[in-house]
């Protein structure tokens, strides 16, 4: 018999008693699977018979996870749940010591049934499970695991179902608010920095964004959130803000880690493509505060009732508006930026902006007209792109 040796503390609670211990991802990922939840195929079929507690695995999530591990910071702190036959283990309490047997290779492969944590084990791949320390050496990357022994498939799918319900998904706004907290350098640390900015100047977004998602209490008409905002202005700054926030946070911990990292997009090219990226890389963050400040204001000087945000017939005023004046906004830089060059020091002035929206022909009460409703963004991006007093070169 082979056997596997886990530190680990045995709990005691009312559905039983399990194990909590530390084990590689690589150990982990081998013994390992998942029983996905699916209509079994009987011939007899007299009712669908349902098997297994998981669902599906998303390649979405797993390739998401995939690159998560990669980063400088990667950590799972959360156990991954999984469930051994009892034939499989044997307890050491004096040694706290939790041993998994088994005879072959074969038999390896399904010792153990998870539970809950099934996208993160397919996140570890060859490349991911070992990485680099602060000393430059490599090491395992250890996951904590709480193991049940011959739990039934009435307390697996208990487990399953009581880990996943109970669980509340954390508010998008609140993620961007804690990248304030942050160290080093990101997009969304800088797209957080500006959202805060602009809602607390007066200007085009005054007491304008959601923090953290929910209202502020005495204001009103707080018509777009953190996150709408953040996510929309990333589009411009980066191509991949999770992979330019590893850059800079490797750099900042040193040569053993950001030797792993390069900074992608910056030809010229992609600063045109992404027209406030140059801005961000060379940390002129006012810039980029700049422009969208005096965008917004044209907009407001524009289309005031529309941009009112006590307007409630108004589309503009909403999400769906900032998201396509947002599209606008990136296509006139954009425009430029092919004219006169990438600039990281560019500001253009309120009445450039003005005179480039105004193509006389949009009235503003065109923007009551339309269903709030989220394909009512191109509606909005095609009236005004056609308002334009510009032309834009095909792309």
């Amino acid at each position: 018999m082979k056997t596997i040796k886990i530190k680990a503390l045995e709990v005691v609670q009312p559905i039983g008693n399990f194990y909590c211990g530390v084990i590689d991802a690589k150990t982990l990922r081998d013994i390992t699977y998942s029983d996905v939840r699916r209509l079994q195929d009987d011939d007899s079929r007299e009712l669908d018979d349902f098997i297994g507690i998981q669902r599906p695995l998303s390649d979405a999530r797993v390739k998401q996870i995939k690159k998560y591990v990669s980063g400088v910071d990667a950590t799972f702190p959360n156990s991954i749940i999984i469930s051994i036959n009892e034939q499989n283990v044997d307890w050491n309490a004096e040694l706290s010591e939790f041993l998994i047997q088994y005879k072959d290779d074969t038999e390896k492969q399904m010792l153990a049934k998870i539970l809950d944590g099934q996208h993160r084990v397919a996140g570890f791949v060859d490349t991911n499970e070992q990485f680099k320390d602060e000393n430059g050496e490599l090491q395992d990357f250890q996951l904590l695991v709480t193991i049940f022994v011959d739990a039934d498939i009435s307390t697996q799918a208990n487990i399953f179902a009581t880990v996943n319900l109970a669980q509340t998904k954390v508010n998008r706004s609140l993620v961007y608010d804690l990248e304030s907290l942050a160290l080093s350098r990101s997009p969304e640390k800088t797209a957080h920095d500006i959202a805060v900015l602009l809602n607390k100047n007066v200007g085009p977004f005054h007491k304008r964004i959601k923090r953290l998602g929910v209202a502020t209490p005495k204001v009103t008409n707080e018509l777009l959130t953190q996150a709408a905002f953040v996510q929309n202005l990333l589009k411009l700054i980066s191509h991949d803000e999770k992979e330019d926030r590893n850059y800079f946070l490797a750099q900042s911990k040193g040569s053993k880690y950001y030797e792993k990292y390069d900074l992608q997009k910056t030809d010229e090219d992609d600063f045109i493509k992404y027209p406030f990226r140059k801005c961000f890389l060379e940390e002129n963050d006012s810039v980029i505060a700049a422009n969208m400040t005096n965008f917004f204001s044209a907009v407001e000087e524009l289309w005031p009732k529309a941009w009112d945000k006590s307007n409630k017939e108004s589309s503009l005023n909403k999400t769906i508006g900032f998201i396509a004046l947002m599209r606008v906004l990136r296509n006139i830089i954009t425009e430029i930026s092919r004219i006169e060059g990438a600039s990281e020091d560019r500001v253009i002035q309120q009445s450039e902006y003005y005179n480039m929206l105004d193509g006389g022909v949009l009235d503003e009460e065109e923007f009551e007209k339309l269903d709030p409703v989220s394909k009512t963004t191109k509606v909005i991006f095609d009236l005004i792109e056609a308002n334009l007093a510009i032309e834009f070169e095909d792309t």
